[in-house]
């Protein structure tokens, strides 16, 4: 077990949602059927994009916020454009799922997953910050979770 108890608060809180979402509780209303099919897509996007950015994380890979002691910072492919990728396929791939069940109960669920990844994010920055001195330029040039816009 990882010895961080926000790290584990963060973890624990996530692997609940997950587990959560596939409950079945029927809450009285559907989203519009016109989303079903499009969640296809936007699931099979983000398993995408998950599995690019775990493959090139490579043993840096870790669920917790924390980096491990001897991973180094990894800016480039998919981590060029967006700092957390892993939970931007996430949480297409809870989306996708959402949009594709019609669930008002899934969207709730993964609407928390975005607020909990949105922390989870901010805390595992502090901890890069404090790695890696170069963390700080990557942050100003690059999205959280997907590309910045350029401004002209």
């Amino acid at each position: 077990m990882h010895k961080n108890l926000k790290d584990n608060f963060f973890v624990g809180i996530q692997f609940l949602l997950f587990g959560l979402f596939f409950l079945q509780p029927d809450l009285g209303y559907n989203l519009p059927e016109i989303i079903k099919y499009p969640g296809l897509l936007i699931f099979l996007n983000g398993g995408l994009v998950s599995l690019i950015s775990m493959i090139q994380l490579n043993r840096n890979l870790t669920a917790f916020p924390t980096p491990k002691e001897n991973a180094f910072l990894y800016t480039g492919g998919i981590y060029s454009l967006a700092r957390h990728p892993i939970y931007t396929g996430v949480i297409l791939i809870f989306l996708g799922l959402t949009f594709y069940s019609l669930s008002v109960y899934k969207f709730l669920i993964t609407s928390g997953l975005v607020i909990l990844f949105y922390f989870k994010s901010e805390y595992e920055e502090e901890q890069l910050k404090k790695k890696y001195k170069e963390y700080e330029e990557y942050k100003k040039k690059t999205g959280r979770f997907f590309p910045k816009l350029k401004s002209k």
